[in-house]
């Protein structure tokens, strides 16, 4: 049962209200539209499905989502649609209408299917980045990929919003994946006097949101060496606001870093460190974040923290002025790339430079850091 009504009113501002109907809901069959339509309307527009979702705060108000892709396939069929957002993640929509007899499991299970298919696929097996102000780096781009970031929405004209009680048990059996499920109707609107002009109205039917944390009990009885693992899932509202942040502490990304790169262990000590006292002296001008494999300085925006400054747990170091132009942050770009010089070299209309860490340059390196945080001060 839908929850929009059939009629769009119109009404004028001036005098008693007399609401008149002007627009009647009508549904894909009726009008001959195929999939193939709302999939191109997506791509011409994502915000027909994103919007929604960020509205009802499912999606930060800084992430913006392009079109990448129609009909892709990495190796569980076409996508209908690929998008990708500034911060890196992933888009997979499905359009699905309401005379398409596949059931309501079968939806939700393909989409799931390309999602599996993709967090499987290396970079390379992805298109080019698209050449938009907004594209990720490349480096947000793998990280999202490596940790299944991905949105996933399946949209259409009269979706059954049952799917999404399908959707949270089947989402359940992949816990080390951060995909984001949505559904999203597409209502069509038209007069009665034109056949040719259609309405949309996007209506958020609903979403299931990741959950990675979880606590794994392995239980030892008796003597044998054979040992039953429980997993117990524990989920607590707090931890819902910081699943993005998939390292929990700086010990952790240090322990990667003495894996990979035992003899710069101590360099990413000293520089994570600084970064920390830099954005605790900064007045909340700066903050310091944790990803899945980086700690970054990041500077506040009237859209929320942008990210400069990353210390990477392959042992780069990196300034980042895209995120910064992004939110019009020029005069803060200009100081940036003062402050970097003579250590790391970067142009002011660079999206990105990078340099390694290690024991030869680390002062220079803390003296960066130094100077980023006397900005502005």
């Amino acid at each position: 049962m839908k929850s929009i009504g059939e009629s769009l009113f119109r009404l004028e501002r001036a005098g008693t209200p007399a609401p008149k109907p002007t627009l009647q809901r009508v549904n894909a069959k009726a009008i001959g539209l195929q999939e193939s339509w709302f999939r191109d309307a997506i791509f011409a527009e994502p915000e027909l499905v994103v919007g929604p979702c960020r509205m009802a705060g499912r999606i930060p108000a800084d992430e913006a989502w392009l079109p990448w892709r129609i009909e892709t396939n990495f190796g569980s069929g076409p996508i209908d649609v690929l998008l990708i957002s500034s911060h890196g993640r992933v888009g997979i929509v499905e359009t699905k209408l309401s005379y398409n007899p596949q059931k309501r499991r079968e939806v939700v299970a393909q989409v799931l299917d390309y999602a599996l298919s993709l967090q499987e696929s290396d970079r390379e097996d992805l298109p080019e980045l698209p050449d938009h102000p907004a594209a990720p780096l490349e480096e947000d781009l793998i990280e999202c990929l490596n940790a299944g970031r991905f949105l996933l929405v399946i949209a259409g004209d009269a979706l059954d919003p049952r799917a999404l009680r399908l959707s949270q048990s089947m989402l359940a059996r992949h816990l080390t994946s951060e995909w984001d499920l949505a559904m999203v109707d597409l209502n069509l609107y038209r007069t009665s006097a034109d056949d040719n002009h259609l309405y949309l109205v996007p209506e958020l039917l609903g979403t299931v949101l990741s959950d990675l944390r979880q606590v794994v009990r392995v239980v030892v009885e008796g003597e044998s060496p054979k040992a039953r693992v429980m997993v117990d899932k524990i989920v607590h509202e707090d931890e819902r606001t910081g699943r993005y942040n998939k390292l929990k502490s700086v010990d952790e990304l240090l322990a990667a870093i003495e894996t990979n790169h035992p003899r710069q262990v101590s360099v990413a000590r000293s520089l994570v460190e600084q970064m920390q006292r830099t954005a605790a002296q900064s007045n909340g001008r700066l903050t310091f974040g944790l990803q899945s494999t980086s700690a970054s300085l990041y500077h506040e925006s009237p859209n929320g923290p942008r990210r400069f400054l990353t210390l990477r747990a392959d042992g780069g170091f990196r300034v980042v002025l895209q995120y910064l132009r992004e939110a019009g942050l020029e005069d803060v770009i200009d100081v940036v790339v003062a402050a970097v010089a003579p250590a790391i070299t970067i142009q002011r209309d660079d999206r990105a430079a990078s340099t390694r860490y290690t024991v030869a340059n680390e002062a220079a390196l803390l003296e960066v850091v130094n100077r980023v945080g006397a900005m502005d001060a």
